[in-house]
């Protein structure tokens, strides 16, 4: 049996390709409509409609990128730093990827699922100034890798939301979160699930 990813391509579920594939986890991808969230086939196991979601090889269905992570990593300890120390780290960067970086890159680039149109360039504006300082605490934390000083779920992680920052030149003023982007793009892992995106639109 094998996993079942639901999502669509560059967009949130991009973690949980790129981790399968880092980590030889055998799935299907099922590529969701822009009507995701009244399709009955999702919303009968998934009555938020959220995407990602997985379905185990035993039938259960996982929502919230976050969880779907740490279930598909758990006992994987090269994707995860083997210290103490390293771990109360890793917890924390993940912890604010997923509460703080991503919730304001929903409201930079969904305004109008919050506010009303005339109040939706400001919550732009906020939202932006927000990321900023986001991206400022990084610039000052990352290395040649985001936790300790070899390749994690939390680099595939934050190259993720990159990817949609990166679009609105956010990196620019950011040369180490810029390389560490485009050292993560030259990823064998990431450039496989690329490839696959890509044919995928194809068929």
């Amino acid at each position: 049996m094998k996993y079942k990813i639901f999502g669509k391509s560059e967009w949130g579920s991009d973690i949980i390709e790129f981790l399968c594939h880092e980590l030889s986890i055998e799935y299907d991808f099922v590529e969701i409509g822009d009507n995701f969230k009244s399709d009955k086939t999702i919303l009968s196991v998934n009555p938020l409609g959220r995407v990602p979601m997985v379905e185990t090889p035993n039938g259960e269905c996982l929502i919230e990128s976050l969880a779907i992570v740490y279930h598909l990593t758990e006992g994987k300890s090269h994707l995860v730093p083997d210290t103490k120390n390293g771990m109360t780290y890793f917890h924390q960067i993940m912890a604010f990827m997923s509460s703080s970086i991503y919730p304001a890159i929903l409201l930079y680039f969904h305004p109008d699922h919050y506010v009303s149109n005339e109040n939706t360039e400001d919550l732009m504006n906020r939202s932006k100034s927000i990321l900023e300082t986001y991206l400022n605490y990084l610039e000052n934390k990352i290395g040649e890798y985001i936790v300790g000083n070899s390749l994690s779920v939390a680099d595939f992680y934050l190259f993720t939301l990159l990817f949609w920052l990166e679009e609105d030149h956010f990196l620019e003023n950011y040369p180490k979160i810029q390389n560490f982007y485009n050292k993560m793009l030259q990823n064998q892992t990431i450039m496989k699930v690329r490839k696959i995106q890509n044919e995928r639109k194809t068929v």
